[in-house]
């Protein structure tokens, strides 16, 4: 009980001042609200749904099919969720999940405190119990941990760091390298992606380690054993890292781009100084370390240049992206949690050699420190208070870069903090109980303000929490097996909603959402921006091959297709009147990446599936422009501007309507979706004379724009030009209704359909020589019989599952397992055999002493240490120092 007192101390202290921010915020469990909000609100917390129906549902952790079409699950898992505080979620009611999510993060928060103070108390034997205590609190709620815990896979790498380093020790010190094995290991288990960054710090920091600290001889001996256990524990995490990788290979994240990288100078530097602003006793203990140098010279050989190779890319740019492998979206500094560790380390090495004066303290010292830690303490709350309010704002914008007086605030309060932690240490001469109480009550008083800024967003709680709370309730009339999808039309809603609300449908966004299928929904005429892909847009006949059954919205639908099922409050839910297949047969496989628009699809598949000649839409892409100045770029690009801006500036067509016919519009720009934003609120559109769309068009809805059905008429459409823009063209789609209820009425449909966790089993009537479209996305680790016989997944039109039919009745059976992760696990297993028999006999220590073995590993590791600082941190440095005089253009 003696030994894991402080660790229960510790954790009391973490949950003390959650707990205190939770009841003031009315977090659950002590209210309805969450800590949920950017990517844990859009991303994380929906993937825990789809956990949760995996275990107590007929989900699988292979593959969702709730979102785009059909994802890989097995990325998505590794790279957001697999954690065993992920867990916790078990524990609770399905529609309590996305308030479980602010426990989880606490439960965290707490591991980090404790695996830091694990770390310490094994090196600092020394160190007053109390202090190391306050300096693991003090990681547990660092600047990253308070910016970061959004991504709640980022904090387990954090929590995992602390034990990871203490294996590394071991290992340097040529003890058993099992523990640093074990806990990489399971760093890359539970966060791949940012322990990753992890072995990028432990290649830069061992040969630093073993250059201050050991002989020739034995540093080789140490880089074999490093290499060795490296490798294994690479080996044995393969299962995850390997699946999860080629995943991310073949997603639409930022590209990465040489020039960008060269001229990015500084970057977000607010943001990234956000970071390290925590903890004014950390501060205070690194001046005592650096004011004693000579008795700390040698630990200062190794600490210097360590804290450089993480504090270097913070201001430099180019080499900060070199970490995060090009590019960052959002969050430049994600392995802030090393440079978080390394000042507490040496702040811990600081008092752990503390020398106190023998001096009596004086009472007038004991009352200035006193007064110190009160005025101090009382500056830190008032402008936290006075900037509450902007900071709420621009964190829930992912950036405090849109203000930055904001980081003045945070360096100021930590200076505060530091000032007082200082004197009081100067005042007393000591660290007695009551020098480490003060120490303890500004550091508390800091944290816990950083942390009311931090958790939780107040303005756009009620925003947050009301869309999981309406999709839980839609979920309640989800019916079993009902495998149509819903399109969302709501003006503020997560884009992963399937899976919390259980219905299908094609919204998505990850960072690992695939390229080809983005691409392809895309072409289709569905919404797109970044790696998001929405289920706006595109048209009604698409909409049938897509299943898309349902349309979730907040207004009145005017459209005789479809009819109002629910509501809630005062949301409808409609469902369209026809029956709709969910697979359609075709004769032969068409593309759609090489079309220019949607409509030319829809012709493709229209005569496919109806064996005809005749197109449904008729395409009109003849727009006249008033005021406008067209200029050819390159592509097939346009720019269009206006000419004089006294006068109206806009896009003209007018439509002779024949018959029953229902109007669409698109407006095509960028083939590279990270440009989709450029034509947001680019237009007016303005149908007869009247304003139809304001500020078109919108994140969600860039896709196909559905303009309304007419009636042997005359329709004008105007498209008010607000701005410049680059377009590749814009195009009217029109509709026949008659040859859509022909499709309607005679297309063949499915017999019977169903998903069953990975597994699909489908019956229809076929015909040999055609194939079976699916409106899921083709991924090569499905497989299929038909009839009990072995036969081929095929891509259809880009991105669809195809399976070739035969005469008759076809019952047919897909499976999906990724594609890498059967070879992977069988390599996996291997690797975990291996290391036991390793370990057991002590392979290491036999291998080490190879001479061969070792000169090579030494001068191998050597090269690439070289090769790595020259290339990354020299190189680019230089580039650094040129770009603020030059543009470098490569």
């Amino acid at each position: 009980m003696k030994k894991l007192k402080p660790y229960l101390f510790t954790s009391l202290i973490v949950l003390l001042v959650l707990t205190t921010i939770f009841i003031f915020k009315g977090i659950f469990p002590f209210g309805n609200n969450s800590l949920i909000w950017g990517d844990m609100h859009d991303q994380i917390t929906a993937f825990y749904y789809h956990l949760y129906d995996s275990v107590y549902g007929n989900k699988s952790l292979f593959i969702d099919f709730t979102t785009s079409g059909g994802i890989n699950f097995l990325g998505i898992l590794a790279y957001y969720i697999l954690s065993p505080f992920s867990l916790l979620i078990l524990l609770v009611p399905r529609d309590s999940i996305y308030l479980m999510v602010s426990v989880i993060i606490a439960c965290k928060m707490v591991m980090c405190s404790i695996t830091c103070l694990c770390f310490l108390r094994t090196y600092f034997k020394n160190l007053p119990s109390l202090l190391s205590i306050l300096l693991a609190i003090i990681y547990a709620f660092s600047g990253y941990a308070l910016a970061m815990y959004q991504i709640t896979p980022w904090i387990d790498a954090m929590y995992m760091f602390p034990l990871i380093m203490i294996g590394l020790k071991k290992l340097l010190d040529l003890e058993k390298p099992t523990f640093y094995i074990i806990t990489l290991t399971l760093s890359l288990i539970f966060s791949f992606y940012v322990t990753v960054m992890t072995i990028i710090f432990i290649f830069l920091v061992s040969f630093i380690y073993l250059y201050v600290y050991k002989e020739k001889e034995d540093r080789k001996k140490a880089i074999v054993s490093l290499g060795i256990a490296t490798v294994l524990s690479l080996g044995i995490s393969l299962f995850i890292v390997i699946p999860s990788y080629m995943q991310i290979s073949e997603s639409s994240r930022l590209s990465f781009k040489l020039k960008t990288l060269l001229n990015s100078k500084m970057g977000p530097l607010s943001d990234k100084l956000s970071f390290i602003a925590f903890g004014g006793v950390v501060y205070a203990g690194l001046i005592l370390l650096f004011k004693n140098y000579k008795e700390n010279k040698q630990f200062l050989k190794f600490y210097i240049p360590t804290l450089l190779t993480v504090l270097i890319p913070l201001i430099v740019e180019p080499i900060n992206k070199v970490w995060h492998f090009g590019s960052y979206a959002s969050f430049p500094y994600r392995f802030g949690y090393i440079i978080v560790f390394l000042m507490i380390l040496g702040a811990g090495y600081s008092f752990n050699k503390y020398k106190e004066k023998k001096t009596v303290t004086l009472e007038i010292n004991h009352l200035a420190s006193l007064i110190t830690v009160a005025l101090v303490s009382f500056m830190i709350v008032k402008f936290s208070i006075r900037y509450y309010e902007r900071f709420q704002s621009a964190i829930y914008r992912l950036s405090i870069s849109f203000d930055n007086k904001l980081i003045l605030v945070l360096l100021l309060t930590t200076f505060l903090a530091f000032i007082a932690s200082l004197l009081v240490l100067l005042l007393n001469k000591n660290l007695s109980k009551f020098t480490i109480v003060l120490l303890f009550i500004i550091s508390i008083v800091h944290i816990t303000t950083n942390s009311y800024m931090y958790l939780g967003n107040d303005s756009h709680q009620k925003e947050l929490t009301s869309e999981y709370r309406l999709l839980n309730k839609i979920s309640k009339d989800y019916e079993k097996d009902n495998y149509y999808r819903v399109k969302s039309y709501l003006t503020n809603m997560l884009t992963n909603n399937g899976m919390v609300m259980k219905y299908n449908n094609l919204d998505h966004f990850t960072s690992l959402t695939n390229k080809n299928t983005l691409d392809s929904l895309k072409k289709l005429g569905y919404g797109s921006q970044w790696v998001k892909i929405y289920s706006r847009g595109s048209n009604l006949f698409i909409d049938s091959i897509m299943g898309n059954k349902y349309i979730l919205t907040d207004s009145k639908l005017n459209n005789s297709y479809y009819k109002s099922i629910d509501s809630y409050n005062g949301n409808r839910l409609y469902e369209i009147k026809n029956n709709i297949p969910f697979g359609v047969i075709v004769s032969k496989n068409d593309t759609i990446l090489d079309k220019n628009n949607s409509f030319e699809i829809a012709n493709s598949l229209y005569k496919n599936i109806m064996n005809t000649d005749d197109n449904i839409f008729e395409i009109d892409d003849k727009i006249s422009l008033e005021n406008i100045k067209a200029s050819t770029l390159e592509n097939g690009l346009v720019e269009y501007s206006e000419v004089d801006e006294d006068y109206p500036v806009y896009f003209e067509k007018d439509v002779i309507i024949e018959g029953r016919k229902i109007l669409y519009l698109e407006v095509n720009h960028f083939n590279d979706n990270n440009q989709n934003f450029r034509i947001n609120e680019a237009f007016n559109l303005y149908i007869n004379g009247s304003l139809y769309k304001e500020n078109a068009f919108t994140e969600p809805e860039n896709g196909t724009m559905y303009l309304g059905i007419y009636d042997n008429e005359r329709v004008n459409i105007r498209l008010e030009l607000k701005k410049s823009v680059i377009l590749k063209e814009i195009v009217v789609g029109i509709m026949d209704t008659n040859k859509y209820d022909n499709y309607i009425n005679n297309v063949t449909t499915v017999n019977s359909f169903k998903y069953n966790r990975n597994k699909i089993t489908a019956q229809v009537n076929g015909e040999k020589g055609k194939y079976l479209l699916l409106p899921i996305s083709y991924d090569k680790g499905y497989t299929a019989t038909v009839n009990g016989h072995k036969t081929d997944v095929v891509k259809l039109y880009d991105n669809f599952i195809g399976i070739k039919l035969e005469d008759g009745v076809n019952n047919i059976k897909i499976k999906y397992i990724p594609s890498a992760f059967i070879p992977t696990l069988i390599i996996s297993l291997a690797f975990i055999i291996i290391t036991v028999v390793i370990l057991k006999f002590n392979l290491i220590e036999k291998l080490i002493n190879i001479k061969v073995i070792a000169e090579g590993s030494y001068y191998l590791y050597l090269f690439l240490y070289i090769v790595f600082t020259v290339v990354f941190y020299i190189l680019l440095g230089l580039c650094f120092i040129i770009s603020y005089l030059t543009y470098i253009n490569i």
